[in-house]
């Protein structure tokens, strides 16, 4: 038997924030950089009648043109599976999952203990990026369950199994570098008392400026100095506003 697939994580460890921010707790903070798994809703998806969720897919850096998204992104299609049911725990698996290669489980989106999405690799589409409101972000994947997403994907396209040790290694100095991100952006509003679309897009472009000078995305990305970069990107924050709150 060849290797497998691996169970997709519950709720508790599949998701870093859920929820349609201003009524929910732990929804997506307006902060947080965009990244591979991001969930919004309301976004018109050209070809696909029916769908008005999108999941961002591509490579950070491919999604990006500098601190900013590229004028146009690549999303796939998310709809509801189950209504009521949370999809997620063993049983789930072996019933729904393990062998339904072409989707992303996405079981209880919103965090109201009900219903579950599919994000479907064959319902790709381009949208404008200012078509993906911060404010309409309803979920973030954790670290670990983009491990997961990008497992299914690699799998969907090429019928190929990547062990989640080697995502994991191939993907931390992406997930190093939206960590310094998120505190620097994160840091910057907590001074300026405002998370609007400009304060962060200011913050966003000082820090892209930042760790592109001095070759410290680089060494980032390298496996190189990975915490002198660290430390310089902390010091620069504390330097600039004060460190966070």
């Amino acid at each position: 038997m060849g290797a497998q697939l691996n169970l997709v994580p519950g709720t508790e460890h599949l998701y870093e924030y859920r929820g349609a921010l201003g009524t929910h707790e732990d929804a997506p903070p307006r902060f947080l950089p965009y990244h591979q798994g991001d969930v919004f809703s309301h976004v018109d998806l050209p070809g696909l009648p029916g769908y008005d969720h999108a999941m961002l897919f591509l490579h950070p850096c491919t999604m990006r043109r500098g601190a900013q998204l590229t004028p146009e992104v690549t999303v796939i299609g998310v709809k509801i599976k189950s209504p009521k049911k949370v999809l997620d725990g063993p049983e789930s698996w072996e019933k729904h999952w393990s062998k339904s290669f072409s989707v992303m489980p996405l079981p209880d989106l919103y965090g109201e203990d009900r219903g579950t999405h599919v994000a479907e690799f064959m319902k790709m589409a381009t949208v404008p990026s200012t078509s993906l409101l911060r404010d309409r972000r309803v979920s973030t994947l954790s670290a670990e369950g983009r491990l997961h997403l990008l497992q299914r994907a690699f799998h969907h396209f090429s019928r190929a199994v990547i062990p989640l040790g080697d995502l994991r290694a191939s993907m931390r100095p992406v997930e190093r570098e939206i960590e310094l991100q998120t505190d620097w952006v994160e840091s910057c509003c907590d001074q300026r008392g405002s998370t609007t679309d400009e304060v962060i897009a200011e913050a966003e472009s000082a820090f892209d400026a930042f760790l592109t000078a001095d070759n410290r995305r680089d060494s980032l990305q390298n496996g190189e100095d990975e915490f002198s970069v660290a430390r310089a990107v902390k010091k620069e924050i504390e330097m600039r506003y004060g460190g966070r709150s």
